[in-house]
């Protein structure tokens, strides 16, 4: 046996918890995670929204909804079928993440719903409406 495949097998039986049970929200949050694309929405002043999708999955409608989305950047959109899982970046300025997952949802086939599991970075501060 080679030594990679050896301890590819025993590393797999030493940590059987270590394995991602596909349901929980860090998982949902893993299976769509960019440490890049991250870094870019904070410097844009963006968040990242990780989201649950559940029922029918149709990733070319889910994504045709997340494009028209005001406020979702395209280009951030990251997908887990297996997951069911979907991530965006977000410009809370323009709309709250639960506004957006709603408005995905609502262009999503029948039956499909998009719930948020967790939102990071620092929203954009609301406009209190002072001038200084």
């Amino acid at each position: 046996m080679k030594r990679s495949a050896f301890l590819l097998a025993a590393a797999a039986l030493a940590a059987p918890g270590a394995w991602a049970c596909g349901t929980c929200a860090e998982d949902k949050v893993a299976a769509t995670y960019d440490y890049a694309l991250l870094q870019k929405a904070a410097r844009q002043g963006r968040v990242m929204v990780f989201c649950e999708v559940a029922g029918p999955w149709d990733a070319a409608r889910l994504q045709a909804a997340a494009r028209k989305t005001r406020g979702v950047d395209p280009d951030s959109l990251r997908f887990s079928r297996e997951l069911s899982a979907m991530s965006f970046a977000l410009d809370t300025k323009r709309q709250s993440a639960q506004g957006a997952a709603l408005a995905i949802q609502r262009g999503a086939p029948e039956g499909t719903r998009v719930k948020i599991v967790q939102v990071m970075g620092t929203p954009a501060p609301k406009d209190s409406g002072h001038r200084h």
